[in-house]
């Protein structure tokens, strides 16, 4: 162990509380603390819900329980995880001091006070290496950025970053100040070592080893573009004394199987109206290509189409528009259902889950989305919770636990996917529902794995709604791609090679996405399939316009590299009508889709630039902007008001 005896299988002060480990589990703190002993960092990469936390506490436990050991200990968290690092600390390790230093920043700086008054009230010759009044600190990503004076006095025997991926940019301000902080070791949790390209897992490494690895541009020589077998063998060779990762299906043979159903929904006959919509008013943007200067242009598009695809109210003025002839909330309510093809699948599943017995999480990326599905609830008279971004501290921890309850009423729960998909427990629910899938596949795996974890005793069932022949069945099929990055760098010697394919979108692939989210749309003149959708019933449904695949369990289905693979991985999503024309024809858009730019317009009054050859579409108010979309999605971290000493 580093000291001259033998490390025990679980630290003593673990076990007095009766916990048990798994045999990976031990296998990662005896890592850990093996790793520590020898002055050396690392990344524990296991994938979401293998309790890398309980793994982390137990090898500070092995340090304390040590003759002379101590800390002082540093956790920096997202705010969501904080208390949950404070509650599973007073679970596992009752005996250890936790400071959680949250909180707003009066709060924080009588916690810093507090501590500094403690170290000068020790003799001088102790406060040199002082013994603090806390074994643990756990503070915030934001805290470290704004506290860096009172957190930079202290050295830190061992400083964990819990969801460490928030450090693939090294030159971000927080990666600047963890460098500058005093660390003696230094641990990365991430279930995601890799969510685009191998640059990322080279920020990693640089953070924990800055001499070993120094060079970007040399590593993205040697790495960027997997293509061979040789290159994959190499890279694990350089990476595997840093990295320990093991994955749910190779370690948890008993968690139950997960079911992953892609269900292809159909636009309505309004969202199909105001999909060409938005093509049509934005075709001066189209025509105008890749440049630099249009790509957030071409963004901005983009968005206005994942709106459209949710629901079209998420498009401003089409609410009132749409309801103005409404008389009655009934009224109300139905149209709100009828005008969204996955509202109005989900009017169906629902009552099928709920006479089932399951309990649902529902995701979206748009807290506006939940806002509209939060009215769709109440008005069919499910009992719900909600956690978004703009729900902090203790609420949202009082949310978790009244859903968690056994005898709670609640049948489903409305997440932000980023904000909710982050380091709570949720196995109280089997079903998921992801309402709209995020461009980073890894983001809603997060999401799913906070139902398929450790302590899920049912088969856990994800259904993702994924709208017919538009953009965002393309966007799907790009997913596919950047989830065998992850395969092809991290797995340990399984599986072939990818390509390369996790970099960041750039302006030609959104342009590619956008010409084959218009091709089908605007070349299918008729609403039969949106019609025929909505008199199906659920069962029909689920038989004719879904897909299903089984991962995990005894009944592994789909497998990559001889583990169970993600859906995405075997799922293809193309849209099939726009293979057989040639996206890269200048002409494009007037050949395939039928638009034509006009001159432009003399006077503020004149009418917009374009036109459509085929077929004359009712125009609307103004769409909303990129920035309302990042504006929905809600912050992630802010300050809760609630702080103190455990």
């Amino acid at each position: 162990d580093g000291r001259g005896g033998a490390m025990p299988a679980v630290p003593a002060s673990v076990t007095a509380t009766g916990t048990v480990l798994r045999d990976y589990q031990v296998q990662g703190y005896r890592w850990l603390a093996a790793l520590h002993a020898a002055g050396a960092g690392g990344v524990l990469g296991d994938s979401m819900g293998l309790g890398k936390t309980l793994q982390v506490l137990c090898a500070m436990a092995s340090v304390l329980d040590a003759k002379g050991g101590r800390g002082p200990f540093l956790v920096v968290c997202p705010l969501s995880v904080a208390r949950n690092w404070e509650a599973e600390a007073a679970k596992f390790c009752p005996s250890m001091r936790v400071l959680a230093y949250v909180g707003d920043k009066a709060a924080r700086a009588a916690m810093a006070d507090e501590v500094t008054a403690a170290v000068l009230a020790l003799p001088k010759a102790a406060r040199a290496d002082p013994l603090l009044p806390f074994d643990v600190l756990v503070t915030t990503y934001e805290a470290v950025m704004t506290d860096a004076d009172f957190l930079g006095r202290v050295r830190w025997r061992m400083t964990v970053v819990d969801e460490a991926h928030r450090l693939k940019n090294p030159k971000s301000a927080l990666a600047s100040q963890l460098t500058n902080l005093k660390r003696e070791h230094t641990v990365l949790l991430t279930g995601t070592p890799v969510q685009n390209n191998t640059l990322e897992l080279w920020a990693l490494m640089h953070f924990l080893e800055p001499r070993r690895f120094n060079d970007a541009e040399r590593f993205t020589e040697e790495f960027g573009d997997l293509q061979t077998q040789e290159q994959v063998a190499k890279l694990h060779k350089t990476i595997e004394p840093y990295l320990l990762r093991r994955l749910k299906e190779d370690v948890e043979t008993s968690l139950p199987p997960k079911e992953e159903t892609i269900i292809e929904v159909e636009l309505t006959a309004i969202q199909k109206k105001y999909y060409r919509a938005i093509y049509e008013k934005n075709t001066r943007v189209l025509m105008a290509g890749t440049s630099t200067k249009n790509a957030p242009s071409l963004m901005n598009v983009v968005m206005e189409l994942r709106k459209c695809c949710n629901h079209p109210y998420l498009i401003k003025g089409i609410a009132d528009q749409l309801e103005k002839d409404a008389t009655t909330q009934e009224e109300i309510a139905n149209m709100r259902v009828t005008t969204s093809g996955k509202l109005v699948l989900l009017d169906k599943l629902l009552p099928k889950l709920q006479a089932g017995g399951h309990r649902v999480l529902i995701f979206s990326q748009m807290v506006r989305m939940l806002d509209v599905l939060e009215h769709f609830l109440r008005s069919r008279r499910y009992q719900f919770e909600r956690l978004d971004g703009h729900i902090r501290g203790r609420d949202r921890q009082a949310a978790i636990d009244r859903f968690s309850k056994p005898d709670s009423p609640a049948f489903c729960m409305l997440l932000s996917t980023r904000a909710g998909g982050l380091g709570i427990n949720l196995v109280s629910a089997d079903t998921v529902i992801i309402f709209d899938s995020d461009w980073n596949p890894q983001n809603d795996l997060q999401a799913q794995a906070r139902v398929h974890r450790i302590g899920q005793s049912q088969k856990v069932q994800v259904y993702r709604l994924v709208t017919r022949k538009t953009y965002e069945q393309a966007m799907f099929h790009r997913a596919s791609l950047k989830l065998g990055l992850d395969e092809a760098m991290i797995a340990q010697g399984k599986g072939a090679a990818g390509k390369g394919r996790g970099k960041h979108l750039d302006a030609k692939e959104v342009e590619t996405l956008l010409k084959r989210g218009a091709y089908d749309v605007f070349n299918e003149e008729d609403d039969s399939a949106a019609n025929e959708f909505s008199e199906m019933n659920i069962d029909n449904i689920l038989e004719k316009s879904s897909r299903l695949i089984t991962y995990g369990g005894n009944k592994q289905k789909n497998t990559v590299g001889g583990r169970a693979g993600s859906t995405f991985s075997k799922a293809k999503f193309a849209a099939a009508g726009a293979d057989d024309i040639d996206l890269d024809d200048p002409d494009f858009w007037t050949k395939a889709v039928g638009l034509e730019l006009l001159e432009e317009p003399t006077s503020p009054s004149a009418k917009l630039p374009y036109q459509r050859s085929r077929k004359k579409v009712t125009m609307f108010g103004q769409l909303g902007s990129l920035e309302e979309i990042e504006e929905a999605i809600g912050p992630l971290d802010q300050a809760e008001t609630a702080v103190g000493w455990r």
